[in-house]
């Protein structure tokens, strides 16, 4: 079996893609001495040069019942598990069954790569194969499906005494559709590949990966791997004498590789990652950012890059409050508290946030009842913390809260509405005022501006309620807030702390009581 620590050069990658074996005929194939060696199969029968990751990979699915993968994007990760599939039909004679989110996903990329091996290679079978199955006998076949993400039907029956099941873009793969993969696998000799991009984290392709995976990132890519070096902050970047040859020295882009000196290798694999994807479509949102750290580095991003308030954004206010917490005391100090109150249906609970200043201090919940009284509790629950808080004033929904609103009114509180449907002041901007008001609290806490004190059992909650809030983008350019149901879907339940964390930064700022204010950017 070929060592883990292989690792082709790029002058063997081309020179196996100069010289592959012309292709076996169904007559002249026989795969079953490969039954135990995968990448002997796949090197040997296909001419294919494998990375190291790559024989990792390819091992685990021989040798263990779980194999994950966290790819990065343009690296060959579908093209591997169509040889996999491939190995597991033709030499070990099992059964194979893929699935991916999507009908389109499952035709035109895993199965798009199956049907290409074999009628290049003239695979035996060939006359059984189809769009999504590939018969060789009985039990030696392969054959694809998407299911409903809440119906794992599909799976229903599968069992085999080698089987092999293949979670592709598993990233999309809901729980239902990966509990029902795993419930076929339960025989000794049967096996799970999960393999996709790591964009988006809370899913169980995460979860798995939590246990054991193998990560594909960029650079030991053929097509990369020669201009990269890493540096000593641990970032790959292009190497000196590279940059030299072939980015422009006046525009900063990267020169067509028709005008790349002789010495810096051209593409290995055409259409596969490359210099000029790293450089000038990921380099330039960010070495930090989730797009850089899923489609480069095959590593779960903190966050989505669609979340509308990152998890990395709420961790560095929490650091800057525990980092300096009496500068920022003093800093809110000078400031009244303003509240904001997410109220609840009768099935989802209130929310109550306390700000003062710049800094978020706490937050409470009190569950509802679904009776005639909960407006009352939940204007009960505000009215003692503003209490404790002269001066205060609070912010709730003008729809659902606005039985609140006027019971705070008649105790002399200062409580205002905002109906969050309503025109955004800056309306070239954003959709409406949610949009705004949300963006304004993630610009404040991009730039620092804002710090977050220990809110203690609600702490988690509301980090998640923010991260699994995406933001989208009109035809018209306008910033948008999903739709609520989306978000519940995503999380499970309500954001109501996340929401009520909103209201209350959104008070239009009261004088300060004081007026010894340390300058704190707008604060």
């Amino acid at each position: 079996m070929v060592g883990l620590s292989t690792r082709p050069s790029v002058d063997q990658v081309e020179l196996k893609v100069k010289n592959k074996p012309k292709a076996a005929g169904s007559k002249d194939f026989d795969g079953s001495k490969y039954k135990c060696d995968p990448v002997g199969f796949i090197q040997e029968k296909f001419g294919v040069t494998l990375t190291a990751e790559q024989i990792e990979i390819a091992n685990s699915v021989l040798n263990r019942r779980e194999t994950n993968v966290q790819a990065a994007h343009g690296v060959g990760k579908t093209f591997l598990a169509a040889q996999l599939v491939l190995w597991w039909v033709l030499s070990v004679g099992g059964e194979a069954i893929t699935t991916a989110p999507t009908a389109r996903q499952v035709e035109t990329l895993l199965w798009k790569e199956i049907r290409k091996v074999v009628k290049s290679k003239q695979l035996p079978g060939l006359e059984n194969l189809n769009l999504t199955d590939y018969k060789i006998t009985e039990h030696a076949k392969a054959w694809g499906f998407t299911a409903n993400d809440r119906n794992s039907n599909a799976f229903q029956g599968v069992h085999a005494q080698d089987l092999l099941v293949v979670e592709d873009e598993a990233c999309g793969i809901s729980q239902e559709i990966d509990d029902g993969a795993v419930s076929c696998v339960t025989g000794s000799e049967n096996r799970i590949l999960r393999i996709g991009n790591p964009i988006t984290p809370n899913n169980p392709f995460q979860d798995a990966c939590a246990r054991s995976h193998i990560r594909l990132p960029v650079w030991n890519h053929p097509n990369v791997a020669w201009a990269y070096a890493k540096d000593d902050d641990g970032i790959h970047r292009v190497k000196p004498e590279v940059a030299d040859a072939i980015i422009d020295p006046v525009t900063g882009e990267i020169l067509t590789q028709s005008q790349w000196p002789e010495w810096c290798p051209r593409d290995v694999i055409p259409g596969a990652i490359s210099v000029y994807y790293i450089e000038e479509t990921a380099r330039p949102r960010g070495e930090g950012s989730a797009f850089w750290q899923s489609r480069i580095e095959g590593q779960f991003p903190e966050d989505s890059a669609w979340s509308i308030i990152p998890r990395s954004y709420f961790i560095a206010a929490r650091q800057r409050y525990d980092k300096a917490p009496k500068d920022w005391d003093n800093i809110a100090d000078a400031y009244t508290s303003r509240f904001g109150l997410d109220v609840g249906d009768g099935i989802d609970p209130h929310a109550l946030s306390r700000w003062c200043g710049p800094v978020l201090y706490s937050l409470a919940k009190l569950p509802t009842r679904g009776d005639m009284m909960d407006a009352n509790r939940a204007a009960g629950m505000s009215s003692r913390q503003m209490r404790l808080y002269p001066d205060s004033t609070i912010t709730i929904d003008r729809g659902f809260g606005s039985g609140v609103i006027g019971i705070l009114k008649e105790q002399d509180f200062e409580a205002q509405g905002v109906h969050w449907g309503e025109s955004a002041r800056d309306s070239k901007t954003f959709l409406n005022c949610k949009a705004e008001d949300f963006w304004t609290l993630r610009e404040a806490l991009r730039k620092g501006e804002v710090a977050i004190a220990p809110l203690g059992e609600h702490e988690d909650e509301l980090m998640e309620d923010w991260a699994g809030i995406y933001y989208e983008e009109t035809s018209t350019g306008k910033i948008k807030i999903e739709k609520k149901e989306l978000t519940r879907e995503r999380l499970k339940r309500s954001p109501d702390c996340g929401d009520a964390g909103v209201f209350g930064f959104r008070q239009p700022r009261k004088p300060p009581k004081k007026h010894r204010v340390r300058a704190v950017s707008n604060w």
